[in-house]
């Protein structure tokens, strides 16, 4: 097992712990709640600055990674959803979701994919960072009108479901049509790259 995994299981032994102790201290749960909650803000606040810093900054793109972002997206909103227990018909859920796909798919159009060397690298830029933020304006909002109906928190959850799941297919079939330029330039015999 590598040490990158090793590290992840320690986190995540470490935080059970940490959450059956609170449990124990607290048996209602409301500070293990409080705590949970001062960690997301500071987790919020460190994911939004750490975009503002980064989002120009060239990353390494993976079909295993985006698919995994897809995949834990779609979980997390199923899990919400059941401990929500805001009944939201089959065609909600569905206009939800697509109206999310489309906003992810042209969200996945604005990084500009470039291969260097045998990698496929993606940047994001100002439009990027407007779907983003925008993204992230409409969850907040959707939390404070939540307060009064769990329905719009909901339904904003399988919206940013869609869009992650949308942005993640959309950078897949581009990442797909890089690496087939890829091979293709290597695999042309007699021509100089």
């Amino acid at each position: 097992m590598s040490s990158r995994w090793l590290r992840w299981l320690l986190m995540t032994v470490v935080m059970l712990v940490a959450a059956f102790i609170l449990l124990v201290l607290d048996p209602s749960g409301a500070l293990l709640f409080r705590v949970v909650g001062l960690i997301g803000m500071a987790l919020f606040a460190l994911s939004i600055v750490t975009m503002l810093l980064t989002f120009r900054k060239a990353r390494k793109l993976s079909p295993w990674s985006l698919a995994i972002g897809a995949i834990v997206s779609v979980l997390c909103t199923w899990i919400f959803f059941a401990l929500a227990g805001a009944p939201l018909s089959v065609a909600a859920i569905g206009l939800a979701v697509a109206a999310g796909a489309m906003v992810g798919v042209g969200w996945s159009l604005t990084n500009l994919l470039f291969i260097d060397g045998e990698a496929i690298r993606a940047r994001g830029n100002i439009w990027f960072l407007a779907v983003w933020a925008l993204s992230l304006l409409m969850t907040q909002a959707a939390t404070l009108a939540g307060r009064q109906t769990p329905y719009a928190v909901a339904l904003v959850s399988f919206l940013g479901m869609g869009l992650a799941v949308g942005n993640s297919l959309g950078l897949l079939a581009r990442y797909a049509r890089a690496r087939r330029l890829l091979h293709g330039a290597v695999s042309v015999p007699g021509e100089r790259r």
